[in-house]
């Protein structure tokens, strides 16, 4: 059966077995190599590979860029995820460098898809698919959660969750989303409450995760319309409460933001309805992932005096969720619901704060790089730069060898043959916070702490002291030779 987009993709009118998707995944990597890359994160409870696609123009490499990633088939009774993924990844391939979405996707972000988090559930026998594992465990009940503390033991959870878990501990997701079946309606955390009441639970980031599922579902002909969900969004607290749920654990845990996707009103639609079903995500599913990019601010946060990079904590005010920095790159891809003016700060123990306001407009992201000075504990000795006061060769041994002068024996991406990201310019002055010591001048680059003036402030008054002493016994000295040469003149006299 042929599928709406592409043209040449092609779904059977079958769910695709878990062998059979292995294969169209390895395919996929062979025909689309240039932007592919095939890995798996863990196995199933049964030992079934768990499968990951990930889709950039440097499949495989590290870049300061935001990471997206789509789950599906979580729970087994719930197949759709599994073939949407594979037809997003054919529309991508054969639209890039074709269609502005699809480049834009590719070359800006690193976007990983996990087919099937639950095979075992999908591919079980009697009495058929399951929505749990094979240990009959509901994965979407047993994540570490904050009103839950019975899930906090990791070692006890589910092969598929520690593994899930890992993945994104270990690839810094800006953002996400799980596919689910049984409503159509775009879901938000929080997912629980103390109380285990039916209520709104409101996120730290509940004004930037109700655009997120306004992106998705503002752009699905069906959702936005939904007579259930105002704009076919959802709380999901607000919904029904639930606990141990992947969708707060990656938002509490990992820093990413997720939405749970309930994708059609039935549970495993007739396959052939599958094409259709893609025709109506599409959209909603390449914008999403292209808000990460398109949205939000970003950057990256540079020590003043070698370049290199800084994991700092990115604070919007008001916002009680900070977000860190890599310390690969230090870039931050910082989420935020457009038409609004927000208070960044970005600190790091050791390193002044630097903060300032940017107005963040509707379909585009800003770039706000940080420079942080360090605190003269840092480097020994407070350095004016720019400003050539000290030599260069003298105030190297000013800095604590074992912090400032370890040589690094990593070989320099030129040698490499890589090419160093570039670090933009910031288009705001920032305004610098100390944590303590006096402030400095941005522009000029003093970095002058209280401490370092008292020093100076005592020893002028000190050397002043001392030449009015001395002016003074001077004077004196010369009024008694004066008087003296007085006494002599009458004596004679």
């Amino acid at each position: 059966m042929k599928a709406a987009t592409p043209a040449n993709s092609t779904v059977e009118a079958h769910y695709k077995s878990n062998l059979e998707l292995e294969v169209a995944l390895k395919n996929f990597t062979r025909r689309c190599r240039h932007i592919s890359r095939l890995y798996t994160i863990g196995n199933s409870t049964l030992g079934v590979p768990l499968w990951a696609l990930e889709i950039s123009d440097k499949p495989g490499v590290s870049e300061p860029e935001p990471a997206f990633k789509y789950v599906g088939n979580m729970h087994g009774d719930e197949p759709l995820g599994r073939e949407l993924v594979l037809l997003l990844s054919d529309w991508l391939c054969d639209n890039y460098k074709k269609d502005p979405m699809a480049t834009l996707i590719v070359d800006k972000l690193h976007l990983h898809l996990l087919p099937t988090m639950n095979p075992d559930g999908f591919a079980a026998q009697k009495p058929g698919p399951t929505r749990n594992n094979a240990h009959d465990v509901d994965l979407n009940r047993d994540f570490p959660d904050q009103f839950f503390p019975q899930n906090n033991n990791e070692e006890k959870r589910q092969a598929e969750t520690r593994s899930v878990m890992n993945w994104i501990r270990s690839s810094r997701f800006t953002a996400s989303a799980s596919f689910h079946e049984g409503a159509l309606v775009a879901n938000y955390p929080y997912d629980g409450t103390p109380d285990i009441s039916t209520k709104y639970a409101p996120s730290p980031d509940d004004s930037t995760f109700k655009y997120l599922a306004g992106v998705y579902a503002g752009n699905h002909p069906l959702m936005l319309k939904s007579k259930e969900f105002t704009g076919g969004i959802t709380n999901g607290a607000h919904w029904y409460p639930l606990y141990g749920g992947m969708q707060d654990w990656n938002y509490l845990h990992g820093n990413c933001m997720e939405l749970t996707l309930e994708m059609n009103e039935n549970k495993w639609p007739p396959p052939d309805q599958v094409p259709r079903i893609w025709g109506e995500h599409r959209k909603s599913m390449l914008e999403l992932a292209a808000a990460t990019v398109k949205s939000g601010v970003h950057g990256r946060v540079m020590s003043s005096i070698q370049g290199e990079p800084l994991a700092a904590t990115i604070v919007v005010s008001g916002i009680s969720h900070s977000m860190n920095a890599s310390a690969e790159f230090g870039d931050y891809h910082r989420l935020l619901a457009p038409g609004q003016v927000y208070t960044v700060t970005a600190n790091i123990p050791g390193y002044y704060n630097r903060t300032t306001s940017v107005f963040l407009p509707n379909n585009s992201a800003v770039t706000l790089d940080f420079i942080l000075d360090p605190l003269p504990s840092n480097v020994g000795f407070a350095r004016l730069r720019g400003h050539g006061l000290f030599d260069e060769k003298n105030f190297r041994t000013m800095i604590p060898p074992a912090e400032q002068q370890k040589e690094s024996t990593k070989v320099p991406a030129e040698e490499q043959g890589e090419k160093t990201p570039p670090i933009d310019v910031a288009t705001y002055k920032l305004t610098k916070t100390p944590t303590k010591g006096l402030d400095s001048d941005y522009e000029s680059g003093f970095g002058l702490t209280m401490q370092l003036g008292l020093v100076y402030v005592v020893l002028l008054i000190s050397v002043a002291a001392i030449l009015f002493c001395l002016f003074l016994r001077s004077r004196g000295g010369v009024r008694y030779q004066a008087s003296r040469v007085q006494r002599t003149l009458k004596e004679s006299i």
